[in-house]
């Protein structure tokens, strides 16, 4: 669940690198070989760009999910030494 928006980035990756490979090996024109081919490379950076800002959230999730059981462990110790 954390990571599947990660996971579609880097299948759109995937995809636009497929895509910059496809436009090299065709035979159109060059010109507009070059302009496609930069266009595809300002979404790969964009993409790249989303998929640095996930992995930080994903770190942030993971961080908070410690955090979360850290402190839950810590007050049901606390209970428990009041306790007896």
């Amino acid at each position: 669940m954390i990571y599947r928006k990660l996971k579609k980035l880097e299948e759109q990756k995937r995809d636009i690198q497929s895509l910059i490979i496809a436009a090299y090996q065709s035979g159109a024109d060059p010109e507009v070989v070059m302009i496609r081919v930069s266009d595809l490379q300002t979404d790969l950076e964009s993409v790249n760009d989303e998929i640095q800002m996930e992995e930080t959230f994903v770190r942030l999730k993971q961080g908070l999910v410690f955090f979360a059981a850290s402190v839950t462990l810590l007050i049901i110790v606390t209970l428990f030494k009041k306790l007896l």
